[in-house]
């Protein structure tokens, strides 16, 4: 399977377009299209494909929506292309790599800088992840990274929330979907999303405190 996405809302930005090749099955391609469109559907097409199998316009690829249940089938990748909008993003397997940094980097960067609250210190955004990561298991890099970094929460829950950085955690959390796959979401979303979880519901109030005014401030 192969992920494209061009998504706006939350809900559909964790249910991108699925393409599979119709003529080349991988393993799980089946299952996934029956759990999700039904025996019924999936059978139709398997039809479509096969009628075109002996003209000159085959359908190789079926392109699946499942937020909307819709799916479409296009002949060559040039038409799927023309359908989606291609997000070369980082997913799970390459968190603190340097390519995975420099692009968080950089939207952090243009972040910041569009909403003209850059700072000189965001040159310096999470610069020691990527080398931590050399000696050190991600899990590791990450919780040293947010223990010791004032633009996270759990900075707050050792020296207190007065003492967060609430501006970059605020370009952070925004700036996360333009190049992380895991993190769809923009700022106020994972404000939510973060509230939603038991850890952080104690803290509700503080955080809503120091973020939301921020949020309402830079019109996110």
């Amino acid at each position: 399977m192969i992920e494209l996405q061009e998504r706006h809302l939350p809900i559909e930005r964790r249910c991108p377009l699925v393409v599979i090749n119709m003529t080349y099955n991988e393993p799980g391609d089946v299952e996934w299209l029956v759990n999700n469109f039904g025996k019924d559907r999936y059978l139709r097409m398997c039809e479509q494909v096969n009628e075109t199998l002996n003209t000159h316009h085959v359908l190789n690829y079926l392109i699946a929506d499942v937020y909307h249940k819709d799916w479409d089938l296009v002949s060559t990748w040039d038409e799927v292309k023309e359908r989606c909008c291609n997000y070369s993003m980082f997913d799970e397997n390459d968190k603190s790599s340097f390519p995975y940094w420099f692009a968080h980097w950089c939207s952090f960067q243009l972040c910041a800088l569009n909403l003209g609250i850059w700072k000189f210190k965001y040159l310096f955004h999470d610069c020691e992840k990527p080398w931590l990561r050399l000696i050190w298991p991600y899990k590791k890099v990450q919780t040293w990274h947010r223990n010791h970094n004032s633009h996270h929460l759990e900075y707050g829950l050792k020296h207190g929330f007065d003492k967060i950085d609430w501006e970059a955690l605020m370009i952070d959390w925004e700036c996360s979907q333009m190049s992380k796959k895991q993190c769809p979401l923009n700022c106020r979303e994972e404000m939510e999303n973060k509230l939603s979880e038991e850890k952080w519901q104690p803290y509700e109030k503080e955080i809503k405190t120091y973020l939301e005014p921020l949020l309402d401030s830079y019109m996110l």
